[in-house]
């Protein structure tokens, strides 16, 4: 599977609640989502959803005066009911990508909190043929790192393990580089270590939360990730993390990279669309 294009602007700009800085710091900000093309699809698969970094709270409006639940628990209602039916894709024919990092805090007055995601992943499996993904720095599943046990039987964890769905070979590796006593971080030598094992031939997609840097074009991320995957060179890595201005790069060994971070991208056949 070989990405042609990526929409320039979004097709479409969801409103939610971003978190800020201290009781009251909360703002209203839009979820961007972009179409592209891929060269072909598997049968039985009509679309691609990826998406990461979901740090945010539906609307006051949307949740008509209930708890805010988080982004991620409403996105996909949004996708089936709003925007998949304009681009004729039935939800049970698409496959949904999470590459991390969907928790925001309850009172929105802080930053960067860490807690269960759960509920996201179990929202998108109610509505999608299947999901997969990982988990981002910020992401607990209950109290814990990893589920203690399966989210529903079409929703695949991963964490240095691969899942073949539709035909697709998808392998994940979650959290990012860093002091392993910190929540969903590896040493350099781990994360490397499980890049090594993930990475094979008949691998499609390799989904991460980091992902490799490539500072020759002024996108951030991980130097050691980049070295790893230059000598390693996969078809096409999903990850979020560290916010592009574009959602797709190319690295000099020909690997796809689609950055999903606070963005969504839904990925269509060539001829589909």
């Amino acid at each position: 599977m070989k990405i042609l294009s990526i929409s320039e602007q979004p097709s479409w700009c969801l409103p939610f609640l971003n978190a800020g800085k201290g009781p009251g710091g909360f703002y209203r900000e839009t979820l961007p989502v972009q179409t592209g093309l891929v060269d072909r699809l598997p049968e039985g698969l009509d679309a691609l959803i990826a998406t990461a970094d979901l740090q945010g709270r539906e609307t006051f409006e949307s949740a008509c005066g209930g708890p805010l639940l988080l982004l991620g628990e409403v996105l996909p209602q949004i996708l089936v009911d709003e925007i998949l039916p304009s681009l004729g894709i039935e939800a049970q024919r698409a496959g949904v990508v999470l590459a991390g990092d969907l928790y925001t805090v309850p009172a929105l007055d802080k930053r960067g909190g860490s807690g269960d995601v759960t509920p996201v992943w179990q929202a998108f499996g109610r509505e999608f043929q299947w999901v997969t993904g990982v988990a981002g720095n910020h992401d607990t599943f209950g109290n814990l790192d990893r589920p203690a046990s399966r989210m529903g039987k079409n929703i695949h964890y991963l964490d240095g393990e691969e899942v073949e769905l539709s035909g697709l070979r998808i392998a994940g590796i979650s959290g990012i580089v860093g002091n392993p006593r910190r929540r969903q971080r590896k040493t350099d030598q781990q994360f490397v270590a499980s890049l090594e094992k993930c990475i094979h031939d008949d691998l499609d997609i390799l989904v991460m939360h980091d992902g490799p840097g490539i500072p020759e074009q002024g996108l951030k991320g991980s130097a050691l990730i980049r070295m790893t995957v230059d000598a390693l060179p996969p078809k096409l890595i999903i990850r979020g993390h560290a916010h592009w201005d574009t959602a797709r790069a190319t690295l000099p060994g020909g690997t796809d990279v689609l950055n999903v971070d606070g963005r969504v991208v839904i990925l269509q056949a060539n001829g589909k669309k």
